[in-house]
């Protein structure tokens, strides 16, 4: 039986300049590395009908649409998120 991905949304500012969100961006990348093989990996608009739908304001991540972590998450938070899903 082939297990679903767990969806990761990084929810950025796209509009804006990518240094306001590359800290964000490395930091998911440092956190899921050793888990590429389980999730998928999506980079959203803060400005998105799926920000909305989330209640999204500002920059975060979002896993499989039930955990909301916001930009100062600690690595290891998104790493159990994910293995929580």
């Amino acid at each position: 039986m082939k297990r679903n991905k767990v969806k990761v949304e990084v929810f950025v500012p796209l509009a804006s300049c990518i240094c306001n969100f590359a800290p964000l961006m490395e930091k998911v990348k440092q956190a899921t590395s050793k888990y590429k093989d389980l999730i998928e990996i999506q980079v959203k608009s803060t400005k998105s009908s799926e920000a909305f739908k989330h209640g999204v304001k500002d920059m975060c991540v979002v896993v499989n649409g039930k955990i909301k972590l916001s930009s100062d998450f600690d690595e290891k938070e998104l790493e159990d998120a994910i293995l929580k899903e």
